[in-house]
C-alpha cells in the first residue's frame, strides 16, 4: 500500500519555486516540514517480561524497507510462559505523530484475543504515557469503556480503548493502524490547540503486547509475528521550518525560518527578542521580531514588564549600545554627548561630544537634544563660553564671570595668582584647607572647613589643624572674591579678623575680598615650606602657577 517517504533526507526537496515559509512578496507564512516515516531504519528494542531464552533485542525487520512481495518478519521467540512483549522505538528527536501502524505477517485475524497498548515518551524514554489501548475486553483489561471517540475535551488527551478487530487488510498481512487525532473533537483546530499539539508530540514510541503465549499452537500460525512498524509524522518545528536535516552528530534538526532557533524552532534567535516566541499558525505566522537598536547594538534581551507596558507590542531592550548611545533603543546619547541632528539616528556619529567650555560650564554634561551645557553663574551660551549681560570676566576659574559692580569691588590682590615672599609675610595666615559644607547665617556664609596644613599664622592665632569654621561676607562671596566651592581644597592667604561685630571672645577666621583663595596644587607644598623657612629673611622666592 501507499506509505510516506522513508526516513530523513539530507534536506527536504521542495518543487515550489519559492520558500514555503514565505509568500512570494517575502512575508512570513506558516510552514510544515516534510511528512516522513520516522521509524524507517531505526532498530526496535524488544523485551519480554518473563525469563526467556536468548534473543536479539535490537530488531531491524520491522523498520527496514517494506516489500509486500518479500516480507521480513520478526517472530517472538518461544517461551513456556505467558507475559508481555514490549517493542520500544527511539525516534531521536521530537516529532508530531500523525499515525502509528503495525503490520502482522499473517493474512487472517489473530486466533487468540489480543490486547495491545501504544505509549509515547516526550522526554527520551524517562517517562511514558499511554495513547491508545486495544482489546476485545477493554473494561476487564484496562478498566476503560470501549469507545472510539472522546466524549469531552478533557478526554481528548486521554487514551481510549477499542476492539482492534476487524483489522485492515493490506498486501502482505493484516494492519493495526492508530491515528493520533481520530476521535478527538478538536482536531480540526489542531493548529490553534496547544493541548492537542502536546498530545501528538513524542520522542519515543512503545508498543506493548499483553499476555502473549509464545508456544506455537499451530505450525502454520505464530502467536506474534510482525513485518512492519511505521510512525508517520513530521519533525516538530512549530510551523517555522519546511526542512529537517541531520546535523554533524546525526541528529535531526529543523532548518528554522522566521528568525527562530533551537532544534524545534522553539526559541527566537539572538537579537530577535522584541516579542515572545509563539508557534506559527495558518493565520498568524508569528515570526520573531528584531530589537530596534538603531544600528548601535547587536545584543538585546526581552523584558515582559516593558512588553506589558507597551500594550504587548514591543519588549526588546538593547544592551551594550555603541557609538556613545544609550537607552532602550540606543536612541539617546550618553552623558557628555549630544545629538547631531544633521545625521540620521542610525549614523555612527549621531552623537557628538558636548564641547562644553572647561571653565564656563559645570562638568561636561549637556542636554542630549539641544546640546546646551550647564553654565556657571553669570555664564551663558550653548557651550557656556561667554559672560551673560551684566557680567564681566573674572579671574577665578570657579567664578569666571562676575557682576559688573563686582569688578571694582574685588580688590586687585584677589586677581593675582603669583605671589612673592613679601606678600606672604604681610598676611596673617597661609592655610591648606578642604571645604566640607556651607550654610547662610544672616549677612554671612559659614563654611565648614578642615585645616590640613598650617603654613603660617599670627602669633596670637588659635588656628590649628582639624575642623574649623570660616566666615565669608555674603557680598564678597556673591562677587566671587573669594570663590569657594564645597568639596574642593584651597590655599587660603588672608588676615584674621576679630573686629567685625563680634566680641573679643568670639574671634573668628574670616575670608573676604582681600583674601586669596587658590585651588590647591600639590607641587606648591615644597615651595610653601620653603617660604615658611625664609619667613623673616625677605627672600624673593615666588609661588607660581594658577
Amino acid at each position: 500500500g501507499c506509505r510516506p517517504a522513508h526516513g530523513l533526507a539530507p534536506a527536504v526537496g521542495w518543487t515550489s519555486p519559492h520558500d514555503p515559509c514565505y509568500y512570494l512578496d517575502g512575508r512570513p507564512r506558516h510552514c510544515l516540514s516534510e511528512f516522513i516515516n520516522a521509524a524507517y531504519g531505526v532498530p526496535v528494542n524488544a523485551s519480554f517480561s518473563q525469563k526467556a531464552p536468548d534473543y536479539d533485542t535490537n530488531i531491524t525487520a520491522l523498520t527496514d524497507l517494506h516489500n509486500p512481495h518479500n516480507l521480513t518478519c520478526w517472530i517472538a521467540p518461544r517461551s513456556p510462559d505467558t507475559g508481555e512483549w514490549v517493542l520500544t522505538l527511539p525516534l531521536g528527536r521530537r516529532f508530531e505523530i500523525t499515525y502509528i501502524s503495525l503490520q502482522f505477517c499473517y493474512q487472517g485475524e489473530p486466533s487468540d484475543p489480543i490486547s495491545i497498548s501504544i505509549l509515547k515518551s516526550m522526554d527520551y524514554g524517562r517517562t511514558w504515557r499511554p495513547m491508545q489501548h486495544y482489546s476485545s475486553d477493554c473494561l476487564g483489561k484496562f478498566g476503560l469503556p470501549s469507545q472510539t471517540v472522546a466524549q469531552t475535551r478533557h478526554q481528548e488527551t486521554e487514551p481510549l480503548c477499542s476492539d482492534p478487530r476487524p483489522l485492515q487488510k493490506q498486501r502482505g498481512g493484516m494492519v493495526l493502524a492508530f491515528s493520533t487525532l481520530d476521535g478527538r473533537p478538536s482536531s480540526p483546530d489542531f493548529d490553534y490547540s496547544p493541548t492537542l499539539q502536546d498530545w501528538v508530540t513524542a520522542t519515543d514510541i512503545r508498543v506493548v503486547f499483553h499476555q502473549v503465549r509464545t508456544i506455537i499452537a499451530s505450525p502454520f500460525r505464530a502467536p506474534l509475528a510482525l513485518s512492519d512498524l511505521q510512525v508517520g509524522g513530521r519533525c516538530k518545528c512549530n510551523g517555522h521550518a519546511s526542512k529537517c536535516r541531520r546535523d554533524d552528530t546525526g541528529r535531526a534538526v529543523c532548518v528554522c525560518e522566521h528568525h527562530t532557533a533551537g532544534p524545534d524552532c522553539d526559541v527566537c534567535e539572538d537579537f530577535y527578542f522584541d516579542r515572545p516566541w509563539h508557534r506559527a499558525t495558518p493565520t498568524h505566522p508569528n515570526p520573531c521580531v528584531a530589537c530596534e537598536c538603531n544600528g548601535h547594538s547587536n545584543k538585546c534581551r526581552f523584558s515582559m514588564e516593558v512588553f506589558q507596558q507597551s500594550g504587548r507590542r514591543s519588549g526588546g531592550v538593547c544592551q551594550k549600545c555603541r557609538h556613545h548611545t544609550a537607552g532602550r533603543h540606543c536612541q539617546y546619547c550618553q552623558n557628555g554627548y549630544t545629538r547631531d541632528h544633521n545625521k540620521a539616528l542610525n549614523h555612527r556619529q549621531a552623537c557628538q561630544p558636548c564641547q562644553c567650555h572647561p571653565v564656563g560650564a559645570v562638568g561636561r554634561w549637556c542636554n542630549q537634544t539641544s546640546g546646551q551645557c550647564l553654565c556657571r553663574d553669570g555664564v551663558t551660551g550653548l557651550r557656556c563660553n561667554r559672560c551673560a549681560p551684566g557680567y564681566k570676566q573674572g579671574k577665578s576659574p570657579l567664578r569666571p564671570c562676575i557682576p559688573e559692580e563686582c569688578v571694582s569691588y574685588c580688590q586687585p590682590s584677589q586677581v593675582k595668582v603669583r605671589m612673592n615672599l613679601e606678600t606672604y609675610c604681610l598676611k596673617d595666615y597661609v592655610l591648606k584647607v578642604q571645604v566640607r559644607g556651607m550654610e547662610r547665617s544672616g549677612p554671612w556664609w559659614q563654611f565648614s572647613i578642615s585645616v590640613q596644613t598650617v603654613f603660617r599664622t599670627g602669633s596670637t592665632s588659635r588656628v590649628r589643624r582639624g575642623p574649623l569654621s570660616l566666615w565669608v561676607p555674603d557680598r564678597d562671596l556673591s562677587c566671587g572674591c573669594p570663590a569657594l566651592n564645597v568639596g574642593r581644597t584651597f590655599l587660603l592667604i588672608g588676615a584674621e579678623e576679630g573686629e567685625r561685630g563680634w566680641g573679643p571672645e568670639e574671634s573668628r577666621l574670616v575670608a573676604d575680598r582681600s583674601t586669596l583663595a587658590l585651588q590647591w596644587r600639590e607641587h606648591w607644598s615644597p615651595k610653601l615650606r620653603g617660604f615658611r623657612g625664609q619667613d623673616k629673611r625677605g627672600s624673593a622666592a615666588t609661588l607660581g602657577g594658577k
